[in-house]
Formats: structure tokens, C-alpha cells, sequence
């Protein structure tokens, strides 16, 4: 404890101290010994107002405003290292400099080959430093600031998804890395509506801004109903100067931002992330541009899949128990995304005609099985591009004889979906 805190305690016990019985004032003086560290005699003493504490006058600063302006001078010109690194060669700096650069008096020089680095971490806070290479570095996050500010910062889930009209979309993004995100990889940028559950999954090539805006164009517009609000996750990707243009000219309503390491402000869209793409696509690693057509039809037809054929349940309401343990949960009864869009009184009836239309010409095991012959297209695709077409910088940095990051998908390594070879045919996944 300092002694301005322990000065307080002892003053707040003092008051308690005095007209006690004995017994109790035993009990006040072990706590204070025990909490100061003082002798019993000391601490009753103090407690009974015989002794008091007397201020220590300090010794004053020791070094003067030229020591620490000097001081400056040369940790400027000899790029700003660590203040112990600073230290440990203060004396052929100093000497240095006062060859190259400046005289430096000798009392003053004196000053300096005396400090601490703790001392020269005092005198040198608030100084900016200049190190070379500052002016190279990467400045986009400070540019994007003011875009991150313009975007609202809440939950969410404010209100339960069943407490809102259609058209509350969450977005985010999935990585198919493979366990590796060095290189080149695609991504899956998945939208849902909070209330009918209606899920729409593009993929995106390395997360860039105009990757990530065409992507989010194309999920909200194969949405069958307006969209009225659009909350993502503080994701670089969505807070970008093409988005905030796009979306001023394309899309006139609110988007918002979950709060920083607030996972459960993007709940509905993180449980699709598990449920809809990981369920798709598993851990592997899909590192190849050429993918690109084959993985955007296999998303739309997968969430043609889910919205139309898959059913699904709602949280309705979320209780307290009575024990004060935890909470009950209550769901409605499972209905697919189609079923919910239709029995909606807020959605428009020539959006419901169109879904009637869109689910006349869909037969769910024709599509599924289609479904998995695109999976098995991609697969073999992947393993093929990877055999005779290998990333020239991986092949680089490989050992001879090693395998190149970035082919997790056809060895199997950093991802815990087994490879399937092209001849073999693909198992059924239980959990569609």
C-alpha cells in the first residue's frame, strides 16, 4: 500500500477504534497488522492518535528539461531502439554523436551515462517515435475508421427473431482454408433472414471489397422479399469504401455492425455457418480460382435446397427458470424457409406467387443428387488443378519431395474432412 492509502485506512480505523471494549479493538488491531504490515505496537499508536504519519520530502527531479531534450536528440538519431537496448550502448552513442552530430556538454553527458532505463522511459513518454519504414506502413484500418464509425455498433438480436417482420438479414463470411490461411482461398458469404430463416450462400474469391460486394448483391437480390436492415460482424471485408458506395446507390436501408468480440450480435448467421456451410463443404481447402462457376452454382442449388425442402426451427420464447439455473427454450413446430415466407402476412403475394412458381419446377432428391454430383465435379476438379496446375510460388517454397502449402484438400492435411478419390463415389452426409 502507499502511504497516502495507508494514511486513509489508518484514519477510517482510527474512528472505529476509539470507545471500543477491549476484545474488539484486539480484532481492529490484528486487521491492521495483518493488512500494514506493522508492529503491534506501532499500529496501536497509530490507531490511538499518538503517532502520526509525517510527510517525506522528496529529493526533486534530478534531471533538468536540457538532459531530457538532449536526451531526445540522441535517441532520435539513433532510431528510437528500446529504452534498455538504448541504454546498454548509451556511451558509443553518446560518443558518436557528439562526433557526427552536436556537442553535448559534459555534465549533461554525465546525466545520461547515469540514467536508468526506467528513468529514460519516463523522461522520453509521449514522444512519437520515428523508426524507419513508418512511412511505408499499411495505413488502411486508420483510413477506414470513419466508415466504421458512419456504420451503427450494436446487437443484433435485440428483439427474437420471431419478434420482427421478414427482411432482417444477417450476413458473414466463411473460410475454406483448409486450417491454412496463407495464400490464395475462396470463401462462403452467407445472408439470412431472421424470421423465415431463408438462407442464401455465395462464394467469394480471397474476401476482397468488390468480391464481397458483388457477392452480397447477388444473396440479397435471390431473396424472394425485400430486405429492410443488414447486420454483419466488424469484418474488414464489409467496411470498405465500394460497399459504402453500393450501398448508398443500391440498397437504401440501415446496415449495422455486431460489437466488437460480441459473437452473439450475428447469432442466426453464425449458427448457419455450422449448420448450412461447414454441413456443404466441411474443413477442406478450396484454394483454386477456376472453381468459381462450379462452387457459385453448388451454392445457389444448396440453398435452393435448404430454403425449399429442409425444415427448420424457430425460437419463440426464452424463460427463466425458477432456480435461477439457466433458461428454457421453447421452438415452434419445424417448417421450411418456403413454408415460413408463404404463411407470412408481411410478404408481398406476387413474391409468394413467384416462390409458388420457383417451387413447382424443384424436386428435393433430384436436387440433392445433383447436389452431390457438383460436390463430387469440385472435388475432382481441385485435386486435378492441383496435380498438374501447382501455385508457382507454393511450389517455390516447398521442400523437393514436400507437399505445397495451400493442397490441404488433396492430401488431407490441416483439414478434417477425409479426401474422396474421383473413382470413389461420395457418402451420403446424414446431417442434410
Amino acid at each position: 500500500m502507499s502511504r497516502m492509502a495507508t494514511s486513509e485506512y489508518i484514519g477510517a480505523k482510527r474512528r472505529a477504534y476509539a470507545g471500543l471494549k477491549p476484545d474488539r479493538r484486539r480484532r481492529i488491531l490484528d486487521e491492521v497488522c495483518e493488512t500494514t504490515g506493522y508492529s503491534r505496537k506501532h499500529a496501536n499508536r497509530l490507531l490511538t492518535g499518538s503517532r502520526k504519519f509525517k510527510e517525506r520530502k522528496g529529493r526533486g527531479p534530478k534531471y533538468t528539461d536540457r538532459d531530457r531534450a538532449i536526451l531526445i536528440r540522441v535517441w532520435r538519431e539513433v532510431g528510437c531502439p528500446c529504452t534498455t537496448y538504448f541504454r546498454a550502448n548509451v556511451d558509443e552513442w553518446l560518443r558518436e554523436y557528439r562526433t557526427c552530430v552536436a556537442h553535448v556538454p559534459d555534465d549533461v553527458a554525465a546525466h545520461l551515462l547515469a540514467m536508468s532505463a526506467s528513468t529514460m522511459d519516463r523522461l522520453l513518454k509521449g514522444v512519437k517515435r520515428d523508426r524507419p519504414g513508418s512511412m511505408q506502413r499499411n495505413r488502411r484500418s486508420g483510413r477506414n475508421e470513419e466508415l466504421l464509425k458512419a456504420i451503427a455498433c450494436r446487437s443484433g438480436e435485440i428483439v427474437m427473431g420471431c419478434g420482427v417482420p421478414p427482411g432482417d438479414i444477417q450476413t458473414d463470411t466463411v473460410a475454406h482454408c483448409g486450417g491454412d490461411m496463407g495464400g490464395n482461398f475462396w470463401w462462403t458469404l452467407t445472408a439470412t433472414d431472421r424470421k423465415t430463416q431463408w438462407t442464401e450462400l455465395q462464394p467469394v474469391w480471397n474476401r476482397g471489397m468488390y468480391a464481397t460486394r458483388d457477392a452480397l448483391d447477388a444473396a440479397l437480390r435471390r431473396i424472394p422479399f425485400e430486405a429492410w436492415s443488414v447486420h454483419h460482424d466488424n469484418g474488414k471485408e464489409y467496411v470498405s469504401h465500394a460497399i459504402a458506395e453500393w450501398r448508398g446507390v443500391r440498397w437504401k436501408m440501415p446496415f449495422s455492425r455486431s460489437r466488437p468480440y460480441q459473437k452473439n450480435d450475428n447469432a442466426h448467421v453464425e449458427q448457419k455457418n455450422g449448420s448450412v456451410v461447414r454441413t456443404l463443404l466441411g474443413e477442406s481447402r478450396l484454394d483454386r480460382r477456376e472453381l468459381e462457376p462450379e462452387l457459385r452454382r453448388l451454392c445457389e442449388d444448396y440453398s435452393d435446397y435448404r430454403n425449399f425442402c429442409v425444415p427448420c426451427k424457430m425460437l419463440v420464447a426464452k424463460i427463466k427458470r425458477t432456480d435461477g439455473k439457466g433458461f428454457t427454450y421453447r421452438y415452434d413446430r419445424p417448417q421450411t424457409p418456403y413454408a415460413r415466407a408463404i404463411s407470412e402476412p408481411a410478404v408481398p403475394e406476387e413474391a409468394k406467387d413467384a416462390l409458388r412458381r420457383r417451387k413447382a419446377k424443384i424436386n428435393g432428391i433430384v436436387l440433392y443428387h445433383r447436389i452431390l454430383k457438383r460436390l463430387r465435379r469440385i472435388r475432382r476438379l481441385q485435386a486435378t488443378l492441383i496435380d498438374t496446375s501447382p501455385d508457382p510460388v507454393c511450389s517455390a517454397l516447398a521442400p523437393d519431395g514436400a507437399t505445397p502449402p495451400g493442397t490441404a484438400f488433396a492430401s488431407g492435411v490441416g483439414a478434417k474432412q477425409r479426401h474422396i478419390p474421383p473413382s470413389q463415389p461420395l457418402r451420403k452426409v446424414s446431417s442434410f
